[in-house]
């Protein structure tokens, strides 16, 4: 697996929504939450949203650690809720040793018709084996933010290494501009607090929902400003023509960085 890290040894946010992607193509092609019988000819499953949850552990990790020989990770996953059109699953990286959780994602996945691209109920013997299950709640849904007078701007193309096998801008790439268009603004001075690559500072979460579909050589505008309440929260609004391709909250532990830049 690709990794990128910063000049502190710290693991990019990116690198680690690369491995939960893995992750989520290796078991999804296995058949896992009967993936392999929800897709067919008239019927696909997008992903709606994701969420990411960090430990201190994990923000104190460096690729040299996470990458170890003598540590491997394992990784839980279960399907967690499931409703009339979406079910959700958590993953769960671990140390294999310890048991110690160093990340969690919660994905979410629609199931839609494959020539209206939208949202269609399950089909009935997926609704039978939901009666087997047990669930948590849903996960709250992040609201589209409205865009401040003065929130910074940073515009990006997206190139042919940010496309995926469907020719879509990959999910994960959303989550690369994000922290490039947060670390220009930090290094702007737009944010209150943050001043060096924002990749290094300690991360709370971070969520994410995908409104629009992106494709390759078109230009993206990527809007992020700071909450007024909280300045441990930074939001993204990826944009493609004026209309809203995937908005995001990144929430912080502290200002204390761990970047060299």
């Amino acid at each position: 697996m690709f990794c990128t890290i910063l000049f502190s040894g710290k693991i990019t946010l990116w690198s680690i929504a690369k491995v939960f992607e893995a992750i989520r193509y290796t078991v999804l092609l296995k058949g896992f939450g009967h993936y392999d019988r929800l897709k067919d000819k008239n019927h696909s499953i997008f992903m709606a949203s994701t969420s990411y949850q960090f430990t201190d552990v994990a923000n104190n990790l460096t690729a040299f650690e996470f990458w170890s020989d003598t540590d491997p990770l394992y990784v839980r996953l279960n399907i967690n809720y499931a409703g009339t059109s979406a079910f959700s699953f958590k993953i769960s990286l671990c140390y294999h040793r310890t048991g110690v959780t160093l990340y969690t994602a919660y994905m979410t996945f629609v199931y839609v018709d494959y020539l209206t691209r939208k949202p269609c109920p399950f089909p009935d013997w997926y609704n039978e084996a939901k009666k087997l299950q047990m669930f948590e709640s849903p996960q709250t849904r992040l609201a589209l933010p409205n865009i401040p007078a003065g929130a910074f701007a940073y515009t990006t193309v997206s190139a042919f290494s940010d496309i995926d096998h469907n020719g879509h801008v990959n999910q994960s790439i959303y989550v690369k501009w994000c922290t490039d268009a947060g670390t220009v603004a930090a290094l702007s001075g737009h944010y209150t607090g943050f001043s060096k690559n924002i990749g290094g500072y300690p991360f709370e979460s971070m969520q994410l929902k995908y409104a629009k579909e992106g494709m390759v050589h078109e230009t993206f505008i990527t809007y992020t400003w700071q909450d007024v309440s909280n300045s441990l929260v930074l939001y993204f609004v990826v944009t493609k023509q004026n209309e809203p391709a995937v908005f995001a909250k990144l929430h912080f532990k502290s200002f204390k960085s761990k970047s060299l830049l």
